[in-house]
């Protein structure tokens, strides 16, 4: 008698686990959208029990919570990291914009953003808001104050290009499309706007 050998399942730490669950659930918004983050579809992806998933995170707004803080985690260290550059004379704005934009489109970021937000979820969004607060009183500590308003201009910028770039992650191809304009027309406009609202690079 022929025995059939049964797959078997991955051994996981609990750090491990939901960060297999994070990972999952980002590639599900990738490639099929926010609605496909549930915890059925990331533990079969994964090749784990529902239940595993629910004493990890609670439920799938849970999941999606973590998932959004993972994000918010990224896009602060790609943010600071472009600000460095910026400030070394490495980067120039239009470089910072793209970094922003890249996070929001191809990182999936705005996706998700924009459907916690119009789930009427936005207590999962707090964490961003911590993330923004932090990366303008950083900002604002290495301006110069000879250029006028700091706390305006940084926040001035800061909505510029957020704003922006959550928009054109989620309905940019198709306004493009209706205007005739090319892929990277939002940046661009972007990218020339913001010099004028900083008053000088960060």
């Amino acid at each position: 008698m022929i025995r059939q050998n049964k797959a078997r399942r991955t051994r996981r730490t609990p750090e491990e686990a939901r960060g297999a669950a994070i990972a999952a659930a980002r590639r599900l918004l990738l490639t099929e959208g926010p609605d496909a983050i549930t915890l059925q579809a990331v533990a079969a992806n994964l090749g784990m029990s529902h239940t595993n998933l629910i004493h990890h995170f609670g439920s799938a707004a849970g999941l999606q919570s973590a998932l959004m803080r993972d994000m918010v985690a990224e896009l602060t260290g790609t943010i600071e990291t472009a600000i460095g550059r910026l400030r070394a004379g490495h980067a120039n704005l239009r470089d910072f914009v793209d970094i922003v934009f890249d996070v929001f489109d191809k990182g999936g970021a705005g996706r998700l953003a924009a459907w916690i937000a119009l789930q009427g979820e936005q207590d999962l969004l707090d964490p961003i808001g911590d993330v923004v607060r932090n990366y303008i009183q950083n900002v604002e500590r290495g301006a110069d104050p000879a250029h006028g308003n700091v706390h305006e201009r940084v926040t001035a910028a800061t909505l510029l290009v957020t704003v922006a770039a959550l928009g054109d992650a989620v309905i940019g191809d198709a306004l493009r499309q209706m205007v005739g304009r090319e892929r990277d027309a939002v940046r661009r406009i972007v990218g020339a706007l913001l010099p004028l609202v900083v008053g000088h690079a960060p």
